[in-house]
C-alpha cells in the first residue's frame, strides 16, 4: 500500500469511526414466522468467510422467498468473484474520501425492505453498525454487544471461539419459532 493509499485509508477511518447507527425503537413486523423476505449482514476478511456465507446463501435461499446478502469487507481489495446475485459485497471503494457512501451502495441500501435481518457482525466497527441500522428490516436480530445494543430488537449472547454462521442462523431460527414473537403495529 502506497503512502497515497494510507494516506486516504486514515482520511477515510476518520469519517467512517464517527457514523452513528440510527436507534432501532419498534418491530416492524407483526408475526415473524410469517416473514418471507430475508436479510443478513456480515463484516468478514477472508474468501474462507466468503465460502462460509456462501454455503449459508444456499440454505437460507430455501427458508425464504426473498434473500439479500450484505457483506462488508474493511478492505480495499475484493476477496473473490462473487456470481450470485442476492449476495451483494462491498468494501471502502464504495465510499467518498468523507465516509460518506457512494450512489451505488446508498441505492442498494435504500430500496430493499425485508422482513427480518440477521446480523452476523462480530467486528464492532463503526461502519459495520451503522450499516445494520440503515438496513430497512421489519424485525433485527444480532449478536450482543455494547456497541449494537440499540439497533437490535433481539440479540444473543455469544462465545467467539466456538461461533459458527450456520449455527447462528439455526440458532435464530429456533427461537423465532419457539418464542412464537409476534408484535403489535
Amino acid at each position: 500500500m502506497g503512502l497515497s493509499e494510507q494516506i486516504r485509508r486514515k482520511i477515510q477511518e476518520y469519517f467512517i469511526n464517527r457514523l452513528q447507527p440510527e436507534e432501532t425503537l419498534v418491530s416492524r413486523f407483526e408475526n415473524l414466522k410469517l416473514a418471507k423476505s430475508l436479510s443478513m449482514f456480515f463484516c468478514i476478511n477472508t474468501k474462507k468467510e466468503l465460502d462460509q456465507i456462501r454455503y449459508l446463501t444456499s440454505k437460507a435461499g430455501k427458508d425464504y422467498k426473498e434473500l439479500g446478502v450484505y457483506i462488508f469487507s474493511d478492505s480495499y481489495e475484493s476477496l473473490d468473484v462473487i456470481t450470485n446475485k442476492s449476495i451483494h459485497f462491498f468494501n471502502l471503494d464504495d465510499f467518498t474520501l468523507f465516509g460518506k457512501k457512494k450512489e451505488r451502495l446508498e441505492e442498494l441500501i435504500d430500496n430493499k425492505e425485508y422482513d427480518l435481518l440477521i446480523s452476523f457482525d462480530q467486528s464492532q466497527l463503526a461502519v459495520c453498525q451503522k450499516f445494520i441500522s440503515d438496513i430497512n428490516a421489519g424485525f433485527k436480530v444480532g449478536l450482543n454487544s455494547s456497541e449494537a445494543e440499540n439497533i437490535f430488537n433481539l440479540s444473543f449472547e455469544y462465545d467467539d471461539k466456538v461461533f459458527s454462521y450456520n449455527k447462528f442462523y439455526e440458532q435464530v431460527l429456533h427461537y423465532i419459532s419457539v418464542l412464537n414473537i409476534k408484535t403489535i403495529s
